[in-house]
Parts: C-alpha cells; sequence; structure tokens
C-alpha cells in the first residue's frame, strides 16, 4: 500500500511537470529538426615495413584492424524572433582507429553551434575545420595520402589545425554560383589554450571559385606563439589547388602546400609539399590512384637531406548501394631514412579493403 501512495504522488508529479514547462519543450521539439548520423567503417591493413632489422620489422607489421566507425547528432531549429536558423552538431570521434589511439570521446569531431541564413551564409562556433585543413583532409589526402600530406612532414611548430576547439567560423554563401569563402579564428590550437595551457592562437581563410567543369581554392593559415621544443614558434601555411570533374567519368584534383616556421630561439625553417590524383568512375566502380610528397626541410636557408617523403597509392572502389562501399588499397610510402631530426614513421607498404556504410 505504501509503495502503491509513493508510485501515485510520482505520477501526479510526473504529470504536472507536463502540463507545464515540460509541455513547452514538446512543442518547441515539435518544430525543431534533428537527425542521427554516421559512418559504419571497418578496415582490415597488412603493412609491411622496413625498419632497418627483421625484429623491428615484424614489431611494427603485420595484420591490424581499424573501426572509424562514428556517431553524431545535429539539427535546426527556426526561432520565432529571428530570422536566422539555429543549427547545432555533435560528434563522437572513431571507435579504435588502428595505429593510433582509440578517440571516440564525444566531440572529438566537428562539434558546434551557429546559424545560417540565405544572405549572409553560414556561421558556428565551437569545434570544427579549418579552412585550409578541409582542403588538405578532402580532396588531397585521399585515398591514404594522409601520412605524407594530412600529419606528415617534420617542420617545426603547428604547420597547420585539422580539427580546432573555441573557433568562431564563417562560410558565405556562393556568390554570383561562382565564388565562396571561409573565415575562421580560434583561441587557441590544439597544442595550447584550448587545454588550459599556453596561449597559442591561429586565424584561417580560403576561397573557391568554380569555373565550368572546374574549381580554383585558395587557402591561408597562421598559428601564433605555439609553445614547442623549447621554444616559442609562429607558423604560416599557404595552399593552392584545383579540381575538376567530367562527364566521362573522369575527375582529379592537384594542390601545393608551402609552409614557414618561425621559433623565437632558432632558425628559420621552410617545407612545401604537393598532392595530385585522378579517379575514373564507371557503372558503379571507381578506380583511383593519389601521389603526396613532402619535399625536404629547410633550416636557415639549407636542405636537409633524406627529410623528404613520399607516398603513392592505388584503390578500387565498388558502389553496393550510393551509401555504402566496399573497397581494396595499395600503398607504398617511403619517409626518408638518411634524416635523424624530428620523429618519422619507417617506410613501409600497406595492403588493405574496406567497408563503409553512412546513414
Amino acid at each position: 500500500m505504501d509503495k502503491m501512495f509513493k508510485r501515485t504522488l510520482l505520477g501526479a508529479a510526473v504529470a504536472t511537470l507536463l502540463s507545464s514547462g515540460a509541455a513547452f519543450s514538446v512543442s518547441a521539439a515539435e518544430s525543431a529538426n534533428y537527425e542521427v548520423y554516421g559512418v559504419i567503417a571497418l578496415q582490415a591493413a597488412y603493412r609491411d615495413y622496413d625498419a632497418g632489422s627483421k625484429e623491428a620489422d615484424d614489431k611494427l607489421g603485420g595484420t591490424q584492424f581499424n573501426n572509424e566507425s562514428r556517431l553524431g547528432f545535429r539539427g535546426e531549429k527556426d526561432f520565432k524572433n529571428i530570422e536566422s536558423t539555429f543549427i547545432w552538431q555533435i560528434e563522437a570521434g572513431y571507435v579504435d582507429p588502428s595505429f593510433a589511439d582509440p578517440g571516440s570521446e564525444w566531440g572529438t569531431r566537428d562539434t558546434f553551434v551557429g546559424f545560417k541564413h540565405d544572405s549572409y551564409g553560414t556561421v558556428r562556433l565551437g569545434r570544427v575545420l579549418s579552412p585550409l585543413y578541409e582542403l588538405v583532409d578532402w580532396p588531397a589526402s585521399n585515398p591514404g595520402l594522409g601520412d605524407v600530406y594530412d600529419w606528415g612532414g617534420a617542420i617545426g611548430g603547428t604547420k597547420h589545425q585539422d580539427r580546432a576547439s573555441n573557433t568562431i567560423r564563417w562560410d558565405t554563401p556562393t556568390l554570383a554560383d561562382s565564388l565562396s569563402m571561409n573565415l575562421a579564428y580560434g583561441v587557441a590550437g590544439k597544442d595550447g589554450a584550448q587545454k588550459g595551457d599556453g596561449k597559442d592562437y591561429w586565424m584561417g581563410a580560403a576561397a573557391h571559385y568554380k569555373l565550368s567543369v572546374f574549381q580554383f581554392d585558395l587557402a591561408y593559415e597562421g598559428n601564433r606563439d605555439v609553445a614547442k621544443e623549447g621554444t616559442e614558434w609562429d607558423n604560416d601555411a599557404y595552399l593552392f589547388g584545383v579540381q575538376g570533374w567530367f562527364d566521362n567519368g573522369l575527375s582529379f584534383y592537384a594542390q601545393y602546400k608551402m609552409m614557414e616556421a618561425k621559433p623565437s630561439v632558432g632558425d628559420k625553417e621552410k617545407q612545401n609539399a604537393y598532392s595530385a590524383g585522378v579517379a575514373y568512375t564507371t557503372g558503379d566502380w571507381q578506380f583511383k590512384l593519389g601521389y603526396a610528397k613532402n619535399d625536404e626541410l629547410k633550416v636557415g636557408g639549407d636542405k636537409l637531406k633524406g627529410s623528404d617523403d613520399d607516398v603513392l597509392s592505388v584503390q578500387a572502389l565498388y558502389f553496393v548501394d550510393p551509401s555504402a562501399v566496399l573497397y581494396a588499397r595499395a600503398r607504398t610510402l617511403d619517409f626518408g631514412k638518411a634524416y635523424n631530426g624530428r620523429w618519422k614513421s619507417a617506410d613501409y607498404d600497406e595492403y588493405s579493403v574496406g567497408v563503409e556504410y553512412y546513414f
């Protein structure tokens, strides 16, 4: 009897709540749009290392499995007294990336709030891609070129961000059906203040111009006061790129990236990199060839022998469905054994197969 009485009181309290404040929440939810999205991405990869000894090769190489599945929530809401549409997103990182540490925490990937409107485009605040890195990530690091063109290289400081927290980013609408721009500012990069330590900050911009079947891309990013290796660095990166898509199924991209790093103590450093790829799509099949290279690092104007890297990758991809693919990939990577400065991976060849399903 006592338990029944307590349940009745609880039910009455819930009913009262639903008839007041909670009723407003239900009404608000009815006018909002939101969705669950994500990708199931599984890969099996075999690596054959050339690390200088059989013991090291056996330790580093072999078969590993990569689970880059992730989940996110996003939505939008038209507020009564604001003409702009409110947008939000929160996305987790990969479940278990192979050859790396897990990063499955909520908010690891793009997580933000913001507003959008036809007149000014989109403004987001939170954790987002930097404008320059968005081009580095896609198309220029696919298929499997990121070890060199994305996180590879030997230059000091922070050559560029990838996703950065504490960032405001503005994406303009496309002007005259041709020109669009991105502007961003962050306090600070992943190496400093966003973890409660340091004073580094960064700024970035990109412009994209579409002309017929081509798109031309320009981007810049500057990182300031980056504390690394016992000194503070100022970095500048410049990117020039072109993409093209043709009716016969051919497509291509090419990018050139110039990077500079100036320490408060020590010599100025420079390193350039480039990436290019061509794809052919026929029916449900796509075949892709990509190549990326980091030129030799310059320190104080002198090239450091053996500090260059390159990767060559080929991929065959089959569309099981517009939302799902199977692929096979082979790539070979050379990280310049003669360089004894900052850490580099040993050379290796990799063969992989995978599946990705987007929902």
